[in-house]
């Protein structure tokens, strides 16, 4: 008998594992069958019902709200935004809720204080320590009261009071051009103005904001550091478009993606050195506040209410070394790779550079120089990708009403390229600035390098002052010819938010001007 109810046991269990298991299989086809049924109702509301459904774009964009997240990822982004404009038009939708802009009058609006605020899903995901950063405060009082903390040390005043130390700095990059042996021929001269433009700019902005001190010869950590910053672009862009992938996973991916994270926790960590060294040495010193860090470590932020801790202080002035470095060196190399290609428009610079004083008052006066300077922000803008926003209140851009909490957004490389203000767009071509007639007021306009608005750029007097230094004392003295080893592809355009070349590179063969 004990057999038998064995069996009948054995029998009534599989019975109830049947059952259940029935039951698990049905609630996972009904679970699919709801998240098939809510994709497809999605994604009809998004084609057909969505308040942007009749701005033009890709299909796909209307679907995934992520679409632009494999050409951030992969540093192209702002050059997939040209070919989708060129496709469709000045206005683009990019994802699920997002638009691209390329009608440059409407950037006044966009980036105005009152149209439009910082997005959350870019700004929070590219805080450089934790805290944020004046780049990366969304909340409008919040950014204000830290840029009045920081807008002494930018003025035009305090850039003047620096100029002789820039001067020498570019004396240093002059110095530092004429030896360098970066070619493999022995009998040239051949330097890499993009490592050596780089080390310029940085030890320019660590001077003015930790006060530190630099020679002839690149020291150790400023070499380092500007590497690591370097590297990390590569990890701010794909954790802007993966947000997934944290600082601590980020870093143990093979290959260069988990060096570009490591890159970052150096560049942090130097950082922090920095400050420390600055708090312990510098700053009591410092009555005057001519540094950049001293007014936000001795003065109150009027929004918090109370003087930065050292984890925002540490963001801040990671913001700082990254903005002031590798912004305005970028745009120096593809200024000297420009002219080393054009011994013509060279020699047009040096003669009208050789007939006033290195000043910055007689320098800014300039017509061919600020032409060079101006059709290089165009063509090689420094900030190439997208800033973006979303809408306080509804805006109107060719025919399309965009409502309020639409995210936009512009790229200096699109608009900037716009062949009805500029004829021949990807072509170099300084002289364009110094023409007559009206269409010069709208190419200025819509010339935006530093942006407009509350959000501009605080340092772009400093990033003037060292173009202005810098190309005089180069031009003046060195006669330079692209070397044979460079290829168009060395100097692509690389989209990591501000731009880099491909190569990592821009070798130049130098002569003494005489």
């Amino acid at each position: 008998m004990s057999f038998f109810k064995a069996v009948q046991t054995s029998g009534r269990e599989l019975s109830h594992e049947t059952m259940n298991g029935k039951k698990f299989r049905l609630l996972g086809l009904a679970i699919a069958i709801f998240v098939v049924a809510r994709f497809i109702l999605q994604t009809i509301y998004n084609v057909f019902l969505h308040p942007i459904a009749s701005v033009p774009g890709p299909w796909l964009a209307k679907v995934f709200g992520a679409y632009m997240a494999p050409a951030q990822a992969g540093l192209h982004r702002a050059q997939t935004l040209r070919s989708l404009h060129d496709k469709y038009g000045p206005v683009v939708r990019i994802g699920t809720n997002e638009v691209s802009i390329s009608e440059w009058t409407a950037y006044r609006q966009i980036y105005s204080q009152k149209g439009s605020n910082k997005t959350h899903h870019f700004y929070e995901d590219t805080k450089l320590a934790g805290p944020g950063n004046l780049f990366t405060i969304i909340n409008k009082e919040a950014h204000s009261g830290r840029r009045k903390l920081q807008n002494p040390a930018y003025s035009q005043q305090a850039v003047l009071e620096n100029e002789d130390f820039i001067a020498n700095r570019a004396d240093v990059l002059v110095r530092r051009i004429m030896n360098s042996h970066a070619g493999n021929q022995s009998s040239k001269t051949v330097a890499d103005v993009f490592l050596l433009d780089g080390l310029f700019s940085l030890e320019v902005i660590l001077k003015c904001a930790f006060n530190r001190h630099y020679g002839d010869s690149p020291a150790g950590d400023s070499l380092t550091l500007l590497r690591a910053m370097d590297s990390s672009a590569v990890a701010i862009q794909v954790r802007a478009a993966l947000p997934f992938i944290t600082r601590s996973l980020g870093k143990h991916i093979p290959g260069n993606i988990g060096k570009s994270y490591r890159g970052w926790d150096v560049w942090e960590s130097m950082t922090r050195t920095l400050v420390e060294q600055f708090q312990q040495n510098e700053a009591a010193s410092d009555v005057r506040q001519r540094f950049m860090t001293t007014p936000m470590i001795v003065n109150e932020d009027t929004y918090l209410g109370r003087k930065m801790n050292q984890e925002e202080l540490v963001d801040d002035m990671m913001a700082v070394a990254f903005a002031g470095s590798g912004t305005t060196s970028t745009t120096l190399t593809y200024l000297i790779y420009s002219l080393a290609r054009d011994h013509k428009r060279q020699d047009r610079l040096r003669q009208e550079l050789q007939t006033c004083n290195e000043t910055l008052n007689d320098l800014k006066d300039l017509p061919f120089l600020n032409a060079v300077i101006k059709e290089t922000m165009r063509v090689y803008p420094t900030i190439m990708s997208t800033l973006p926003r979303v809408l306080d209140e509804p805006l109107t851009v060719d025919k399309y009403v965009l409502p309020k909490g639409t995210f936009v957004g512009m790229q200096n490389y699109v608009h900037h390229r716009d062949p009805r203000l500029y004829p021949h767009p990807d072509e170099w071509w300084p002289e364009r600035w110094l023409e007559d007639g009206s269409n010069v007021k709208d190419m200025n306009a819509a010339l935006t390098p530093f942006s407009l608005g509350p959000y501009n750029c605080i340092g772009q007097n400093l990033a003037r002052a060292e173009l202005y230094l810098a190309v005089s004392k180069v031009f003046r003295k060195l006669r330079l010819t692209l070397n044979a080893d460079m290829t168009d592809w060395d100097m692509e355009m690389e989209d990591r938010f501000n731009i880099a070349p491909k190569g990592r590179r821009c070798l130049v063969d130098v002569e003494v001007s005489n």
